[in-house]
């Protein structure tokens, strides 16, 4: 950011500080990457995890949206005939997009069930436990 005047000059920012050349040149690296083996094993299992994570929602939320439309698309006051209507009409790609659904979807359901009670119950139970403990633990007062 320097600039040269019309007289040769060298004109400076008011606000520059001096570097030394020491600091100006690298003493070590070069590599563009530097990732190790273990950083790209995880990306690879985040990858497949999310990808799988992903899958599982859209078959979830395909599976809820067709029975929706079994539900709604009717006109019939039977539960029972609605259903049979339903599932009467779907031709065997719509059959394997169904099976593809319900079998995803509910591992979906499942791996977010487990999930939310290792994230949220397990622990609120284990605080309860450990309270009860404590409080049972200690003795009772000696009566005077």
């Amino acid at each position: 950011m320097e600039y040269i005047t019309s007289s040769g000059t060298i004109a400076m920012p008011a606000y520059y500080a001096l570097v030394p050349q020491e600091e100006m040149v690298y003493l070590e690296g070069g590599a563009f990457f530097d990732i190790s083996k273990e950083q790209i094993l995880q990306f690879g299992v985040n990858v497949v995890v999310n990808g799988l994570t992903f899958l599982g929602g859209v078959c979830f939320s395909a599976g809820v949206s067709m029975l929706t439309y079994a539900l709604i698309g009717t006109t019939s006051t039977s539960g029972r005939k609605l259903l049979n209507d339903f599932f009467s009409s779907l031709n065997p790609y719509q059959w394997v997009a169904f099976g593809a659904a319900t079998v995803l979807g509910t591992a979906y359901g499942v791996v977010q069930a487990v999930y939310y009670y290792n994230a949220l119950i397990d622990p609120l139970v284990k605080a309860f436990q450990q309270a009860y403990a404590e409080a049972t633990a200690t003795p009772a007062p000696a009566a005077a």
